[in-house]
């Protein structure tokens, strides 16, 4: 299977909604790898990973099949990763939506706003929730995910994960800062193929809440200290800010020494 990332972009996107900064302004005059949704993938055809208010644009864009998802899994309820208002659309008089059941994985937080959203009626909608706890495993039939606590907001309990399919490992993990010390070791029990590490901070080096570039360098390191990459393995920096300053091309210049990846939508990596 491939990972598509369909969005790469923190909460404002970016360019930002109104915003007129010179991150914005360039990134619209370069366009390209510069314009950037909210960040959301799809794992094959049947897994999608987070939900948010660009989920309908990616389908256009990438000519998805959204009828054919069968699990949704969920990092936190923070509205550019989750909107689930739009799973209304599955009721009759809205969409032929298919009969089979689509399953939302995700924190209380997550399944309490699904509720707020669509009622209770999960059935009619052909939805069901998992709760899905730290350290806990989700099976999503041709794929297992482990779910990881990310270092992000403190009211909930926030989720990374650690995806495996056809013997394949990789760690999505946005929307996070630095781990505490058991959770590196943990997440580097079984060597990763691949790492994707959130980089809102950009050019900023800070590693709370988020991450910016030399925060993700680190990780790297880390990883690989830990015996935490496969030979082989890919790290990805994913999920950028405009508040972090540069673009598309000065990532590229600022990884490239460190043999780190700079994602941006619609890129595929095989698994």
């Amino acid at each position: 299977m491939d990972l598509l990332i369909c969005g790469t972009a923190a909460a404002e996107a970016w360019p930002g909604l109104f915003c007129t900064c010179h991150a914005c302004r360039e990134a619209a005059r370069r366009g390209g790898k510069n314009l950037r949704s909210r960040a959301a993938y799809m794992l094959g055809e049947r897994i999608r990973i987070d939900f948010g208010p660009d989920t309908h644009l990616h389908q256009q864009r990438y000519g998805l099949q959204l009828d054919r998802l069968e699990h949704l899994l969920v990092t936190h309820s923070h509205s550019d990763h989750w909107y689930p208002v739009e799973l209304s659309w599955r009721r009759r008089g809205y969409s032929v939506a298919p009969d089979r059941v689509l399953r939302v994985w995700g924190n209380e937080a997550v399944g309490r706003s699904l509720k707020e959203a669509v009622g209770e009626d999960l059935e009619n909608l052909k939805l069901d929730f998992a709760l899905l706890r730290p350290w806990e495993e989700a099976d999503l039939g041709a794929a297992r995910a482990l779910a990881i606590p990310a270092m992000h907001d403190p009211s909930e309990e926030c989720l990374n994960f650690v995806i495996e399919t056809d013997g394949r490992r990789f760690l999505l993990a946005h929307d996070t800062g630095w781990y505490p010390d058991e959770t590196w070791r943990r997440i580097a029990e079984r060597p990763l193929d691949l790492a994707l590490i959130d980089c809102t901070y950009g050019s900023q080096d800070a590693i709370r809440g988020h991450m910016g570039c030399a925060g993700v360098v680190r990780a790297r390191a880390e990883l690989d200290r830990l015996g935490g990459l496969a030979p082989g393995a890919r790290v990805v920096a994913t999920h950028f800010s405009h508040n972090g300053g540069w673009l598309h091309e000065e990532l590229i210049a600022y990884f490239a020494p460190h043999g780190i990846d700079v994602a941006f939508d619609g890129m595929r990596l095989p698994l």
